[in-house]
Parts: C-alpha cells; structure tokens; sequence
C-alpha cells in the first residue's frame, strides 16, 4: 500500500500516533503492521511514489495550518457562535518528525478534516467515525433524526460535514418563519400611506393617487438570496432534501430577485435579537458561498476544512446534562483569575469545562475528547489543572465531587471491562485537608457501522446521565434548572 493513499484514504484518525520505520507502518489501531509500497528502480516517478515530494507536503501541512490556525482562527475553523462552544485547541492539525517519508512519526490532535494541495491529500477523520459526528451536531442542537443519513460514501474531503452543519442551522433557524425586514417603498396609491408627497399632489389632482413614501415588512433581503445561494452549493448531498421545502419558502420569497455574489457576501446581520439563528447562519453560509475551508466543487488545485471535535464534544456534553435538569453554570458565569508573574497587571483565567451545582455544593468536570490512557490515566497537566479549578473554586463553594469525563469507544469499553463500574472510576482527592470525591466518567459510543447507531447512542447517553445522579451527585437532589 501507498503513504499516498493512506494519508488521503481515511485510515489516519484523530488523537493517534502514527510511526514509519524503513517503510513499516504501525499504530495501535491497525490490525498489523503496513509495508509500505516504494518505487521500484527504474520506475517512472508518478505523484503517488514520489517520496520526496509526499514527505514535502506533509511538512508544508504540518507547518502552514498551525500558522493559519495561529493566525486567522476564525476563517479556518467551522465555529458553532454559541456562549458555551469555545474554541480550546492548542496544537495544530498534524505534528510531524522525522528524516523522510520512509522514517516518521505523525501525531494528531484534536481537530479532523481535509488538506488538499495539487495532487496530495491529507485527511484526519474522527476515530469514532461520521455517524458519531452527525450525532453530536443534530443532537446539540435538538434536530436528531432517527432515520439512515444515506446517500454519501464521504470518502473524500469533509466539505460534507460543513453541509451537515449548515442544514442543520437552515432548519434550527426556520423555526422563526421567514425572517423580515423594513422597506421604504415610494408609490401612488389610492389612500395616504406613511408621507405624502404634497408637491406632487398638487400638480396631479386629477389622478386621485397619493406619491407616498412609506415602510412595510418584506421578506426579500440579501439574506434571503444569501440562504438560497448556500442552499444550492450543497444541495446535492441526500440530508439537505429534508429541507427542501424551506429552501422552496425563500425561494417565493425571494421573488426571482437576482444580487451578485459581492453584494450576498456583504449580507449584514438581523439586527432584531429575535433573529440571532439567523445570524448564525448567515456566517456559516458565508463559509459555504467561499469555499473557506473547503471545496465544493473540487475544482480548486488546494482547499482545506478543519473542525475542532473536542470543542464540540464539549458542546455535545454541556447540552446534554443542561436537557437533564442540572443546573449548570456558564462557562463565563463565575471566573476565577490568578497572578501569572507578568511584568505588569496580566492575570491567567481558570475555565473549568463544566461547573454544576447540586444541593449547596459544586462539581467541577473537564471533558477531555482525547484518548484515555488505561494505564497511567488522566495525563499529568491536566491534573494539575484539575487541582488547580478546585483550590480557586473551593474559596467560595463547597467542592462535592470534581473529575473527568472521556469518549470510549465499544471495543475499548468492553476491553476495559467497564460494565462492571457503569462507566465509572472514582477515587478522592485530598486539598486543603478534606477529601474531595475524584471521577472518570466514560460516554460509550457505539461502533460506527451499526445500523442502528442513533438509538444506540441515545440509550448509552441515558446510561451516562443515570450513572452522573445514581454515582456521583449520590442521593441528592438535582436541581431543577430554569
């Protein structure tokens, strides 16, 4: 097999290590090693067995997307733009080391997507695979649908999850009706509306029509072009048929209005509160008409899509215990600040993932999307960091339970024999001389190619949740949140 294929193909995953010795491939997902395939001598140099030119674009990858995540993070990642989804990624896309392509190491993060440069790709996909990723996004945002997704094999880039996204908020939004907006209209009519023109008037009284300059709702806007441009980018993908019918609303709406793309791009947002879903969308269809981040139509020579999957499994959980009765504090409700040693007044937050309140106390979580490591647990930084929340927090609450909450996969939960606990490993953290109930809590997601995956995961996020009341706020009574 070819690092060309491999690379592009699907097989690397998020938050794994990948290595190259003399051309062996391993990992410890990989059922056994791979043998690289290499250039035989004499071959003629094609793109796929160029090895100079493979390892060349992985080094440029690695090197230019920390930059422009560094740089301009708010084109290259696909954000949600709701107060508790805060982008939390440090690294990078890939973290690459090494002397060629036949002796490396690739690390990957947090985030997944498509990188696509001439005639190289490279694509991370999620290690618990797409139906877990249309799961987190219908779900959080209350669109969950039982049915198959069918039609899309999503074999190439991720373009079609910034499909997904977008038809996920194109319905969300519609819940409101067709947004409206102000007019000013100038016309002769029959009764006095709004301002009469008096000049006018009097010059044409014989008509028995007013000039009149009044304003009236209308649902012609460049949003509504903007919406129906997105529409047809990506109504090819088989979910966006679901809403086809709100597309045909906007489309009457529109009254076969034509507006260039300059003028759409420029759509500015609902300044009525009321249409804040709207404005959600109208960024996200933006990210679709330009192509940022990825490539509809696969004519561009290079084009690339990033999604941050801890930033959205956080999501994911904090919606999911909110739908539970828990009172759950915002990230940005109760911040903690401490002294950083700066030359001047700088002071480091402390944002603890989860903090939620139950019967006087508090509980201070993290969620961690990366992988659990079996046999050293939770890594060392974050366990500070876990101690740190929990010495800031305890100055002005009781602490009644603090710990982590981890994705796991089917195989690794039955490997781990993680029936027995119900998810659960609890121990006690000592601070400030009380002993402080310490977890690590485990969301089970199915395997991928089940055909009834979305029921399974809503049975194991009932499982998670009972294992959250039943173990950890014990006996007592949670909140109700209003």
């Amino acid at each position: 097999m070819w690092l060309f294929d491999i690379i592009k193909d699907g097989t690397l995953v998020d938050n794994q290590s990948y290595f190259v010795n003399e051309g062996v491939l391993t990992n410890r997902r990989l059922s056994e090693p791979v043998n690289l395939s290499s250039k035989s001598k004499g071959q003629w140099t094609y793109p796929y067995n160029d090895e100079s030119a493979i390892w060349h674009f992985l080094n440029s990858v690695s090197r230019d997307v920390e930059k422009i995540l560094k740089d301009n993070i708010a084109d290259a990642l696909i954000l949600f733009n709701d107060e508790d989804y805060e982008h939390n990624t440090d690294g990078g896309f890939i973290d690459l080391a090494g002397t060629d392509a036949r002796n490396l190491t690739l690390n990957t993060g947090n985030l997944i997507g498509f990188v696509k440069r001439g005639d190289y790709s490279l694509k991370i996909s999620s290690r618990f695979g797409n139906a877990f990723l249309q799961y987190i996004i219908a779900d959080a945002d209350g669109f969950l649908e039982l049915e198959d997704i069918g039609g899309e094999s999503h074999t190439d880039g991720y373009e079609w999850l910034l499909a997904y996204l977008w038809n996920i908020k194109f319905k969300r939004a519609y819940r409101l009706g067709l947004p409206k907006t102000y007019i000013t209209k100038n016309d002769r009519i029959s009764r006095v509306r709004g301002t009469i023109d008096a000049i006018a008037y009097f010059r044409n009284t014989t008509s028995g029509k007013y000039l009149c300059s009044y304003r009236e709702h209308s649902y012609d806007s460049p949003a509504t072009s903007l919406f129906i441009n997105a529409y047809e980018t990506v109504e090819r993908y088989s979910f966006c048929q679901r809403t086809r019918t709100v597309y045909n609303a906007f489309l009457t709406a529109n009254h076969g209005v034509k507006r260039s793309r300059q003028e759409i791009l420029k759509t500015p947002y609902f300044t009525n509160p009321f249409y804040n879903d709207y404005n959600v969308l109208i960024d996200l269809s933006k990210h679709v008409i330009r192509q940022q981040g990825s490539d509809f139509d696969s004519k561009h020579e290079s084009s690339a899509f990033f999604f941050d999957i801890s930033m959205l499994f956080e999501y994911f959980i904090r919606k999911l215990i909110k739908r539970n009765g828990v009172r759950l504090l915002s990230k940005f409700e109760q911040r903690y600040e401490i002294p950083a040693g700066a030359l001047g007044s700088y002071m480091r937050k402390l944002e603890p993932d989860l903090v939620f309140e139950s019967d006087g106390g508090l509980y201070v979580f993290d969620v961690k999307y990366k992988a659990f490591d079996p046999r050293f647990g939770v890594k060392r930084e974050d366990l500070f960091q876990l101690h740190t929340y929990i010495g800031q927090y305890a100055n002005g609450a009781l602490i009644k339970g603090c710990g982590f909450i981890y994705p796991i996969s089917e195989e690794r939960w039955s490997s781990l024999n993680l029936d027995r606990s119900k998810g659960l490993i609890s121990d006690a953290i000592r601070q400030q001389g009380n002993d402080i109930p310490f977890h690590v809590l485990f969301l089970k997601i199915p395997d991928n190619a089940s055909p009834d995956f979305n029921r399974l995961m809503k049975e194991q996020c009932r499982n998670f949740m009972a294992t959250i009341q039943s173990k950890i706020l014990a006996k007592e009574m949670v909140a109700e949140w209003v």
